[in-house]
């Protein structure tokens, strides 16, 4: 053990030092190659300057640099004078050279870069050559009016450096080994003496308390926490040996405490008996409780019932106990016998079980019960508890209920149904008066008597107002009948807002209501039906018109904004489609019709879009067409509901409330997407779109 810690720690200083010593060295032997390029950068570079400084004196005089004899001499005076420095070239603009310090690099390859670096002072140098062996730097020479008329190229080879930098290694290897090699020799000396030497002493001293020797001392250590652990070793010796003498101690008093075992137990049967008299106390809770109670055993022998049992099961409970469960259900007239019995079945395997059971009573009346079965243990034995709660009251509410429900849903199919007849058998007789209106009041008015004349324009006006609910009728069939069909055109809705509005500018103008438009030029154009938005923008616009008082205001604007909806593809299954809301945001066009009307009833905010439902007082409602409070047959608003789904857009309202004193006004939400195809519409109506 002591070896091996030995081993591990020689080895682990060995690898530290080696890595420390060598990643040094690698540092130190990085620094002197960078250093040492840099240094015959700027030597390679001040050569340049200089002698670009003398060929522009000579070039300053009218010579051209070609004409200059002696530029080759000044190359090798500048090799010469650095032996690092491999050659001194002068070229031309093009990279033809003109002088140079050795023939030999006349075929050098000046412009063949294959990597250019940036020093730590920012200077550019390239390697060059084929091979990429030279380190080359570019001086520029200018005429006297700035003009480059030649390159001086002065390099370095990259055997240079590296012969530098490998007499540098070689060094560093040297003095490694040597460093290396001292201080492995005092790791050794020094593990040897202040770890394993002391860890030998506290392993014999423990041993020695381990084999049950605790008055064995281990002596003081040189290094300080190994003499503080030996100092421990010896407290914990110390300590296991007064440890030894208590445990004899406390054996005695393991006697004593058998002694006061025997007397819990005395007390422990007094428990127990109070515990029986919390069973019997249990018992009369379960006998007073206001539901019908009845517990059966594990062989299905009826144990015991309360009084709320007999109440509803008409029988007393000396008739039940005793029983089995089978026999039980048979004599209380249980519908379903073999099902109800399976209930308390799965109660007895530990399952809850919450269902409804039926039975007759003596008199015959039937009785629903819910019924609650699960298991129980009582000390040794476990029961079933049916807890049953007498539910035939509610039931005979739910059926009454469902009755109403589908009376309802009756009523409406005759309703709907209703309104696609009389529009069908309105449609032609009105057709047949407006026209024989129209043709006595158009070719025949000289004819007539001119109170026969009125009389028959009032019929004509009569008939057109009941030709327009007839229509609206017609609609709201198409709609609900999902027959009304789309001709989806590019439509400009500023365009059509506005086209709207000059339709009702007439009535605007008789009621002296200010309108104000507040048109986002940025809209999109959406897909969808002219007629039938002109329609819904005609109902909504009319209808603010209404219950908006003379003088007062009518905003209607446009906006594009971007809904978080998911779109849903078109489906050829006949089922109302679910939209749901996700995290795609996708952009509609939002059209707002707000006023300064009476309002909307909270309450009837949600139901105004239903037919036929007219909001607020009917009685205070007045005639004619934009009248304020003017009646109308409770249509427009459902109708401009089914067109904006059919589109596959939303409309609602907003409203602070009803009050035709304060005219806190309404404000008409109305979102269209700019495709239905792609919207949230309800799939019925996409498959009807052309």
């Amino acid at each position: 053990m002591k070896k091996t810690l030995e081993r591990r720690i020689i080895l682990f200083a060995v690898i530290i030092l080696f890595l420390t010593i060598t990643v040094n060295s690698g540092m130190d032997i990085v620094g002197f190659r960078r250093d040492y390029v840099q240094a015959l950068i700027l030597r390679s570079q001040s050569l340049g300057s200089s002698l670009r400084a003398n060929i522009e004196k000579v070039v300053g005089l009218g010579l051209d640099v070609r004409d200059i004899d002696d530029l080759s001499d000044k190359c090798r005076e500048v090799v010469t004078s650095s032996p690092e420095i491999a050659y001194c070239i002068i070229t031309d603009n093009e990279g033809k050279i003109l002088h140079l310090n050795d023939p030999v690099y006349r075929n050098l390859r000046l412009d063949i870069i294959k990597k250019s670096l940036t020093t730590r002072l920012d200077q550019n140098i390239h390697l060059i050559g084929e091979d990429g062996s030279y380190y080359d730097t570019v001086t520029p020479v200018r005429s006297p009016d700035g003009k480059q008329v030649a390159l001086v190229h002065i390099g370095f080879s990259v055997h240079v450096v590296s012969e530098k930098v490998q007499a540098i290694v070689l060094r560093s290897l040297v003095l490694l080994a040597i460093v290396f090699l001292i201080s492995f020799s005092l790791v050794v000396i020094f593990v040897k003496r202040s770890i394993g030497q002391p860890i030998a002493a506290l392993l014999g001293g423990v041993k020695k308390v381990s084999e049950g020797d605790f008055e064995h001392r281990i002596e003081e250590l040189p290094v300080g926490e190994f003499n503080d652990l030996a100092s421990n070793v010896n407290i914990m010796s110390e300590a296991l040996k007064n440890r030894e003498e208590e445990i004899r101690r406390n054996y005695q008093e393991l006697e004593n405490i058998h002694t006061d075992l025997h007397s819990s137990y005395l007390k422990l049967e007094s428990l127990s008996l109070d515990l029986e008299k919390s069973e019997e106390l249990y018992k009369s809770l379960l006998a007073d409780a206001s539901d019908a109670i009845v517990v059966i055993d594990e062989n299905d022998i009826v144990k015991m019932v309360n009084k709320m049992a007999e109440d509803f099961f008409g029988h007393d409970a000396d008739e039940f106990v005793g029983l089995s469960l089978s026999r039980m259900l048979t004599l209380v007239g249980t519908q379903n016998t073999p099902i109800v019995y399976n209930f308390f079945q799965e109660a007895g395997k530990g399952r809850h079980v919450a269902e409804e059971i039926r039975f007759y009573r003596k008199d015959g009346e039937l009785v629903v019960g819910l019924i609650h079965a699960n298991i129980i243990t009582i000390g040794a034995e476990k029961l079933i508890q049916a807890i049953i709660r007498d539910v035939t009251r509610e039931r005979e509410i739910l059926f009454n209920l469902e009755k109403s429900a589908a009376d309802l849903a009756r009523l409406n199919k005759m309703k709907d149904s209703f309104l696609g007849i009389a529009s069908h058998e309105l449609k032609t007789p009105l057709t047949v008066i407006m026209g024989y209106s129209e043709l006595i009041l158009t070719d025949l008015p000289g004819k007539v008597d001119p109170n026969v004349l009125d009389m028959v324009n009032n019929i004509a006006n009569a008939a057109a107002r009941l030709d327009s609910i007839v229509k609206d009728m017609v609609d709201i069939s198409m709609i609900d009948e999902k027959r009304l069909q789309l001709k989806l055109d590019e439509v400009d809705v500023n365009r059509l807002v506005e086209d709207s509005l000059n339709e009702l500018r007439f009535f605007v103008s008789m009621r002296k209501q200010q309108l104000v438009l507040e048109l986002d030029d940025s809209v999109p154009p959406v897909k969808g039906d002219t007629v039938r938005l002109m329609q819904l923008l005609s109902n909504v616009i009319g209808n603010a018109i209404k219950f908006t008082p003379d003088g007062g205001r009518i905003t209607v604007s446009t906006r594009a904004k971007y809904l978080l909806r998911s779109k849903q593809s078109p489906s050829v299954e006949l089922i109302q489609p679910v939209v749901n809301i996700g995290k795609d945001q996708h952009l509609y066009v939002e059209i707002t019709v707000a006023d300064t009307g009476i309002g909307i009833d909270i309450d009837d905010q949600l139901r105004i879009f239903d037919k036929f439902y007219e909001a607020g007082n009917i009685e205070e409602h007045s005639s004619g067409k934009v009248a304020f409070k003017a009646r109308g047959a409770g249509l427009g608003l459902s109708i401009s509901k089914g067109i904006v789904e059919m589109h596959g857009g939303e409309i609602w309202v907003e409203s602070p409330g009803y009050n035709p004193d304060q005219f806190p006004g309404s404000t008409f939400h109305i979102v269209l997407p700019l495709n239905p195809v792609t919207g949230d519409g309800t799939i019925d109506y996409l498959n009807l779109l052309k």
